[in-house]
């Protein structure tokens, strides 16, 4: 018989695993993990390491790392449970980029919060539970995944990135005849190059995507590619990020609590010189207080902090879409701007609110009286039990008992339609819980504070979760750049990447 020399193991992580059906054995200088992992023990005398006990792991050449944030930063413990990990972090450790150190900790925390005694999904699951594959429409995403169909996956992602590149070297009015603009007519303004390949570099150390052979990347995958490229290209001369409300910041129907993870992240921005605005479609006019009930866990974050008036001066909610603008006082409750000073001083704004002036008043009555009208009668051949909610600016239907999605996206894609003629600009939306006509939409909106704050689409970043055809988000598209998230876990996810990669950049 031949003999086999095998070599021996010189260290712990280089040790051959056992033969399958084999038991390890264990030896007095080795102990048993509550993830079923060996350890070695700790020599006599010496305490036994603990989670608690390890020291952080920071950034390698000099750049900013999370550890080094101020306090409040390091309060935003990762989310482990034993289960995720055991099943995320058995690998052998190795070094690895922020990306994808956040994006474990992501799934690690969803695991958990969702109670799966199963491995963990970079999919929406919890999103399509609720709101169903009406949740996953964007042509652009919907264009890659079907270039996985025939190409590898990272020369799909290559030569996405290249057609961005050339589309981007066109003047303006000629990107339409680019290859990629050829191919996705409704991709919206691009602002930016997209680091695709550096994102699915930095996303594939966590999700090995280019090894796979079977399973292509899915749409929720190739969403959080292309923001994690969006991150790395608007770091370098970001100014302005808005965020929508509702399950953007928090869950649905829910608000502002004191334990809200993007507390810290949005004072960090602030303290960068970062510029930070709320755009919702939530409006009350003359009403401060309830705009401070919903935001109510950040303001008192505001004023326990006591964040100096020029920090605090770089905070503003835009309301009702885009027809009410707050700030901060110095009492830290928020008060409405005086339109003259936001909106009607300049020309080229007071344009875009032609409806809010008031001559035009009946006119905006008797567009909100159709839209109620068609919302009603939608609601009645769906056999929906609903009820109307007018407003100053906005008409909804808000349904009684349980409905499915897909009836509420019927209506809002019908309300579209029926209106399409009219004078008012408007947006009628699909709100998960219910269906709203407003008056304006947030493109008017981020365009008019951009204005006020004298920045410009390529320094400007919207996050919002309803990117879809009738999302009140998606008419920010030819506004700015945006990420597309589904959830309050991932927004704090893009926003931890984007601090570090901006506070980086200054310090390099």
């Amino acid at each position: 018989a031949k003999h086999v020399v095998r070599p021996a193991a010189t260290s712990l992580g280089g040790r051959r695993p056992a033969a399958r059906g084999a038991v390890a054995r264990r030896t007095p200088s080795t102990r048993q993990t509550s993830t079923g992992r060996v350890r070695a023990a700790p020599p006599d005398g010496a305490a036994p390491e603990t989670e608690s006990s390890a020291e952080p792991r920071r950034a390698s050449g000099g750049t900013f790392d999370e550890a080094d944030a101020p306090d409040a930063t390091k309060q935003n413990v990762p989310f482990r449970t034993e289960f995720a990990s055991s099943v995320l972090s058995d690998r052998p450790k190795k070094e690895e980029s922020r990306a994808a150190q956040y994006m474990r900790e992501l799934i690690s925390r969803q695991v958990k919060s969702n109670q799966l005694s199963r491995a963990g999904s970079l999919a929406d699951s919890a999103v399509l539970r609720r709101k169903g594959r009406l949740k996953e429409q964007d042509p652009f995403i919907e264009f890659i995944v079907d270039l996985f169909k025939t190409h590898e996956t990272d020369e799909a992602l290559a030569k996405t990135e290249r057609w961005v590149a050339d589309a981007l070297s066109l003047p303006v009015s000629k990107r339409r005849f680019s290859n990629i603009y050829r191919q996705v007519p409704k991709l919206g303004f691009i602002f930016h190059p997209l680091p695709l390949s550096k994102a699915l570099a930095e996303y594939d150390e966590f999700c090995a995507l280019t090894k796979r052979r079977y399973v292509r990347p899915n749409f929720a995958e190739v969403r959080h590619i292309i923001n994690i490229a969006q991150v790395h290209a608007s770091a370098k001369d970001v100014k302005l990020v808005t965020f929508d409300a509702d399950g953007t910041l928090y869950a649905d129907g829910k608000h502002f609590e004191e334990d809200n993870q993007m507390i810290d992240k949005i004072q960090q921005l602030m303290e960068i010189g970062v510029h930070v605005a709320i755009v919702t479609a939530a409006g009350y006019p003359d009403d401060a207080k309830r705009f401070e009930n919903r935001l109510r866990g950040l303001l008192d974050a505001f004023e326990a902090n006591q964040l100096t008036e020029e920090v605090r001066r770089r905070f503003h909610v835009m309301g009702g879409e885009c027809n009410y603008l707050l700030e901060v006082n110095d009492k830290f409750e928020l008060e409405f701007i005086d339109c003259d000073v936001w909106r009607d001083g300049d020309p080229e704004t007071r344009s875009l609110y032609w409806y809010a002036q008031p001559e035009n008043k009946k006119k905006v009555e008797t567009f909100l009286d159709r839209a109620q009208a068609f919302l009603t009668d939608e609601a009645e051949h769906l056999e929906l039990d609903v009820d109307v909610m007018r407003k100053e600016y906005a008409v909804g239907v808000l349904p009684r008992t349980g409905t499915v999605y897909e009836n509420l996206e019927e209506l809002s894609i019908g309300a579209m339609i029926e209106l399409s003629d009219a004078e008012v600009p408007y947006c009628a939306f699909n709100g998960g819980n219910d269906v709203f006509v407003d008056v304006g939409n947030k493109n008017i909106g981020l365009t008019t504070l951009m204005n006020y704050l004298g920045y410009s689409g390529h320094q400007t970043l919207h996050v919002g979760d309803r990117f879809t055809s009738t999302g009140n988000d998606s008419r920010v598209r030819d506004a700015c750049s945006i990420l597309w998230v589904a959830s309050p876990d991932e927004t704090t996810f893009f926003m931890r990447l984007l601090y570090r990669d901006i506070v980086n950049m200054r310090v390099l």
